[in-house]
């Protein structure tokens, strides 16, 4: 949504919004149905990651200031200041890392929160424009079960699900302070 809001000005058209709402509905069940264990897994790996920051640093920081010296004196800095760049430096990129980190584990929350959201406002339709929705993009149902399933003709279904998408267009605009344009 964030794509769509940047990217329109809070203007668009309702052919413009439903292509954007059909992409997200498409990927629906996906997107509300994704593991737990991967965004938990996440949010785990962030924070096992500061510390192993931590402890590196410790490790690093003892290994070269420590009294004891070592034998090997390969790819060690020959000067103290050497040093603080190269650990500063390695720092700031960790830093970063886990900043990227973070940013995945956002997007994925917010990807399953407005997927939520979507699937929020099908329910909250009228019959049978939310079972239309519900069956098509969140359950998967191929038109022909649908038709089975409803009791109607594919011609009616066609039609009635292009009627719910208006609605849910509409829906969307107004929940989300979006001026459509006429078409």
């Amino acid at each position: 949504m964030k794509w769509l809001l940047e990217n329109s000005n809070s203007v668009l058209s309702k052919e413009k919004l439903k292509s954007y709402l059909l992409r997200k509905l498409n990927s629906l069940y996906k997107d509300v149905n994704s593991a737990p264990e991967d965004t938990t897994s996440y949010l785990s790996f962030i924070k096992r990651t500061e510390e192993e920051k931590r402890k590196i640093i410790m490790d690093l920081y003892a290994g070269y200031y420590a009294p004891a010296k070592v034998t090997d004196y390969s790819g060690l800095p020959k000067r103290r200041c050497d040093m603080t760049g190269e650990m500063l430096d390695f720092v700031e990129n960790f830093d970063k890392y886990i900043a990227s980190l973070e940013d995945e584990y956002n997007y994925y929350i917010r990807q399953k929160r407005e997927a939520v959201a979507l699937l929020a406002m099908i329910l909250s339709l009228r019959q049978p424009y939310s079972r239309i929705l519900y069956l098509r993009y969140y359950k998967k149902m191929p038109p022909e079960k649908m038709c089975i399933e409803l009791h109607i003709a594919r011609s009616t279904l066609f039609r009635k699900r292009n009627d719910a998408l208006e609605v849910l267009a509409e829906m969307f605009a107004e929940n989300n302070n979006l001026v459509l344009q006429p078409d």
